[in-house]
């Protein structure tokens, strides 16, 4: 993990079996996204993976399913809890990333398959490389839509195209994924994980911490319940909102005619509190 500017940069690195996933990188993938939530300098995460992004499940872990008739053993390593916010119907390890405190952003190069696919889905945005290629592969390997990506899925590109990218055998581009909505941001090739990471540096230092840490609660959880419900807790975190640092920073730098900089690097204002 490397982090500057605000931004902690996540790569998956066992690019001898392109990335493929396996018990053990599920685990330190959460650990690696826990200490991310909990370190105050960490503004943004960045996931990518060396050369490829993640071609899906490890082979071998496959064939070995197989043979045994469908079961397999779970990595019973002890796992980083979720943030308190967190209702406990959300409380579901591949949701863990949208549960945490700061954004989270798939950076998508080459191969991105199976259980990449459905890691880079739980990111909040994704950014990828026109040629990359890109399947559930679900379909082909004679499975359903795992770990809660029926429901997912539509919320983010909607249902037709939920289905399209869940039925269809082969792979699609980066530039394919972006026309469907399920990626946002389509990069010139080799080029996805540098935009990505300025895109992260740009989200630290102009957007507050704090906004930003309440806006993904009201995306991925609030929305999820009553309107009610959400309207008011919104009333409330905007209450709350107006007494902060991060407020005034923001007032300031709007009077000042500047960029606010919420990483704390900009000259105090001279106008009086």
């Amino acid at each position: 993990m490397d982090f500057a500017d605000g931004v902690a940069t996540v790569t998956l690195n066992r690019p001898d079996v392109r990335n493929a996933w396996a018990g053990r990188t599920a685990v330190e993938y959460r650990w690696a996204l826990h200490h991310c939530d909990i370190d105050a300098h960490v503004r943004v995460v960045v996931i990518t993976g060396e050369q490829d992004f993640c071609v899906g499940a490890d082979h071998t872990l496959l064939d070995d399913i197989g043979e045994n008739d469908g079961s397999y053993d779970v990595d019973r390593a002890p796992l980083p809890d979720y943030p308190d916010h967190t209702p406990p119907q959300m409380r579901r390890n591949h949701f863990y990333p949208l549960t945490l405190s700061v954004p989270v952003v798939a950076a998508i190069s080459g191969a991105c398959a199976g259980a990449g696919f459905l890691v880079a889905s739980y990111a909040d945005i994704r950014f990828a490389d026109s040629d990359a290629k890109i399947a559930s592969s679900f379909a082909s390997l004679g499975l359903p839509a795992e770990y809660g990506l029926g429901w997912l899925l539509p919320r983010i590109v909607g249902s037709a195209n939920a289905a399209q990218l869940l039925y269809s055998p082969g792979p699609i581009s980066g530039a394919r994924a972006a026309e469907m909505g399920w990626v946002q941001q389509v990069c010139t090739p080799g080029t996805a994980v540098t935009e990505a990471v300025d895109y992260a540096r740009r989200l630290a230092s102009g957007s507050a911490a704090g906004s930003l840490r309440v806006m993904k609660r009201q995306i991925h959880l609030d929305s999820a319940f009553d309107f009610e419900d959400a309207y008011n807790k919104s009333v409330a975190d905007m209450n709350t909102a107006l007494k902060s640092a991060d407020f005034k920073e923001g007032v300031r730098a709007l009077r000042d005619k500047r960029k606010p900089n919420f990483l704390g690097d900009h000259e105090p204002s001279a106008v009086s509190e």
